[in-house]
């Protein structure tokens, strides 16, 4: 589960960073978050799921251990981490 607490925390360092690069936002996260679980991913690779929050260049999905296998949600009592998307920007 993670806490609303630390999903603001998130939120708010994807929407105050000045970067736009997953891999220095997700840094940004840890130095911030070191306990939360953090993977980087393209926005395209991404599928089936509405993004948590969407910031210019980043989305915000939550990851599940849900039974076996890992997955997306939309629901905090089930994640276990984020995910941070790039979307390109034309």
């Amino acid at each position: 589960m993670i806490d609303c607490g630390t999903l603001t925390q998130v939120i708010e360092i994807l929407a105050t960073s000045a970067a736009r690069d997953v891999t220095v936002v997700a840094k940004q996260v840890r130095s911030k978050i070191p306990e939360i679980t953090i993977s980087t991913c393209d926005d395209d690779d991404v599928c089936g799921v509405k993004p948590l929050a969407e910031t210019p260049g980043i989305n915000l999905y939550l990851l599940s251990t849900n039974g076996v296998c890992l997955s997306l949600t939309r629901d905090p009592e089930i994640a276990m981490g984020v995910v941070l998307a790039s979307v390109a920007t034309d």
